[in-house]
């Protein structure tokens, strides 16, 4: 049988991965970044330790990767929200950054649900890619590392 864990990834890849790819987002599952000219967006997955909710977090990067103070170059295609770039989460409702399916009672849809909500959200993300304070803080990021090419 499957956790409910299983059950929500399962939510979030038939409804909301397919969506991403639409907007060019590739990667797998729970790290996916989308490259534009200036800038990688970023969103990934993280489930609770103990079960019961999950967590959004959406991030960016310079389009050439992350360079971590004091630590290495994370390059384009392996760069994700764990590692120190600018992000934020994508909140349920204010004051919340977990999406939950462990709270009684709990509705049979209920993944369904939370992947949807996820969906609806999204334009939310693209408020914060596409912001000037985000814009500003890559473009000083990219800056300070310089151009670092991989090819």
């Amino acid at each position: 049988m499957a956790s409910e864990r299983d059950e929500m990834i399962k939510a979030l890849k038939m409804i909301l991965i397919p969506l991403l790819r639409e907007k060019g987002f590739k990667g797998s599952f729970p790290h996916f970044r989308r490259k534009l000219t200036n800038r990688i967006d970023l969103i990934s997955f993280f489930f609770d330790r103990y079960g019961g909710g999950f967590t959004v977090e959406i991030g960016a990067s310079p389009s050439n990767g992350f360079t971590i103070k004091g630590g290495p170059h994370i390059p384009p295609n392996k760069v994700n929200t764990t590692h120190h770039v600018p992000q934020t989460w994508l909140e349920p409702f204010e004051g919340h950054d977990s999406f939950r399916y462990d709270e009684e009672p709990v509705p049979d849809d209920i993944y369904e649900k939370l992947a949807y909500e996820v969906v609806s959200l999204l334009p939310k993300a693209e408020e914060w890619w596409n912001s000037d304070k985000i814009a500003r803080i890559i473009e000083k990021k990219t800056k300070q590392q310089g151009y670092i090419n991989f090819d």
